[in-house]
């Protein structure tokens, strides 16, 4: 009976280990399928998790500066910078009291960032690293501001950007036409801290800006309560039309209106934009009262031409002695054109794109472009008759002759020479000038770089 039980016990013992060892198998007969499994949908896993962070990362593009986008379009970014280097060359000058010296220069250095989001915003931040020799010498932020741009028609900006007035202003400085500005930019107001409602209909059919701003200029506070206000209006009549010989007319007409408190009567100082001669030094008395310009524009393209030309007239309030709230009026003008030798068509306030950029190796020259310019600034002989500059060593009238090439090497790069001749409508004088003399001839060069 012993014996018996004994082999039943050992037999069921031995069924039970068998049917354990059966089942161990089988679950890992099955944890190994399903590895085999995780394997095979790895790459299918990685494919979607890869399209899953391109989409939440967006896009990066390199060309024209380093972009970024992302994928919904609800942000873009371009950071960008460019650096301007001048030379100034003398040939014939008054005396070095009244003129710049020859000299290379820093005229821009310049680091940038702008871009849009939640698709009805912008923004920019600009910052000028600019050598002591041309303007401030310090770095300093040239455009600063925010935006909501989601009807073209109704936009506005706010923070400090240029004043919607003269279109050689509004231009950037890497696409003018010549190596400076002309003379009628000393009546430009420039940069300055404000707020501005603008838009455009039917594709720039017609533009207007209506800005209101401090008046004390680039980045700095407001002196008194009172604030200027700036118009502008514009349009490019024949742009949506089958006449291609007038699709490139646009015409415009601002005007600015601010009150002056005891105000510098610096304003009235003025050096030429090229050869930095100053012509006339304004000594007594204090800018009070309104002030006003007024500025018309022109601008013509077809093929490789441009003629661009403005007139501008200021009117200053002085208080000089016994002469109070009397009138002083400065106005100007310019007629400027050019001419693409190598038959590129001109753009409007935008880069030369080389057809052939310059390839030593595949014969590419890039673009080369004459240019010639004519402007005239005057001041009114009230200065002088109220005593507030001396005629005996101040010239009213000054007019520049400006003739120049750009060259165009590649979209980003460019060569330009220009010669100027200025002429005074009287000899300029200065305690170190024996000779006085009413004309300087002199060369600016310039190189530049931007991305």
């Amino acid at each position: 009976m012993r014996l018996v039980l004994g082999t039943l016990l050992a037999a069921g013992l031995a069924t039970a280990v068998c049917a354990e060892d059966a089942e161990t198998a089988r679950l890992r007969e099955l944890a190994a399928k399903e590895k085999q499994q995780e394997l095979m949908d790895l790459p299918s896993r990685v494919s979607a998790l890869e399209k899953k962070a391109e989409k939440a990362d967006g896009r990066i593009s390199l060309k024209d500066g380093l972009k970024f986008k992302s994928d919904d379009g609800n942000f873009t970014a371009h950071v960008g910078g460019r650096y301007v280097g001048h030379y100034r060359w003398h040939m014939e000058r008054p005396d070095t009291s009244r003129a710049a010296v020859d000299s290379f220069y820093t005229r821009q250095a310049k680091l940038e960032t702008s871009g849009t989001f939640m698709k009805q915003f912008e923004y920019k931040a600009q910052l000028n690293m600019a050598s002591a020799t041309a303007t401030w010498g310090r770095t300093r932020l040239d455009d600063g501001y925010v935006g909501w741009t989601k009807i073209p028609e109704l936009s506005i900006r706010f923070g400090q950007f240029k004043e919607p007035f003269s279109q050689e202003e509004l231009c950037s400085t890497r696409f003018i036409d010549f190596v400076e500005r002309s003379v009628l930019n000393r009546l430009v107001p420039g940069r300055d801290i404000g707020v501005m409602i603008h838009g455009s209909v039917e594709k720039n059919l017609f533009e207007y800006a209506l800005a209101l701003y401090n008046g004390s200029g680039q980045n700095t506070d407001d002196v008194n309560d009172e604030k200027d206000l700036c118009i502008q209006l514009r349009t490019t009549p024949f742009a949506g039309t089958d006449m291609g010989y007038l699709k490139g007319l646009r015409l415009g007409v601002a005007g600015t209106f601010g009150d002056a408190d005891n105000a510098s009567i610096g304003a009235l100082d003025f050096t030429t934009t090229e050869l930095q001669v100053q012509f006339m030094d304004a000594t007594t008395g204090n800018l009070d009262s309104l002030q006003t310009r007024l500025g018309v524009e022109l601008s013509y393209l077809y093929g490789p031409m441009s003629l661009r030309a403005e007139y501008i007239v200021r009117n200053n309030k002085v208080d000089a002695g016994s002469n109070d709230d009397e009138k002083i009026k400065v106005d100007g003008w310019y007629v400027a054109g050019t001419y693409l030798l190598t038959g590129e068509t001109k753009a409007l306030e935008n880069r030369v794109k080389p057809d052939a950029p310059l390839d030593l190796d595949g014969g590419g020259f890039g673009a080369v472009e004459l240019a010639a310019r004519i402007a005239q600034l005057k001041v009114s002989d009230d200065i002088f008759d109220l005593g507030v500059a001396s005629a005996a060593t101040n010239a009213d009238k000054v007019t520049t002759i400006t003739v120049g090439v750009n060259w165009w090497l590649w979209n980003n790069f460019r060569f330009s020479p220009n010669f100027i001749y200025e002429k005074y409508s009287e000899d300029i004088l200065s305690s170190r000038h024996v000779d006085p003399t009413n004309k300087a001839l002199g060369m600016l060069f310039r190189v530049q770089a931007d991305f």
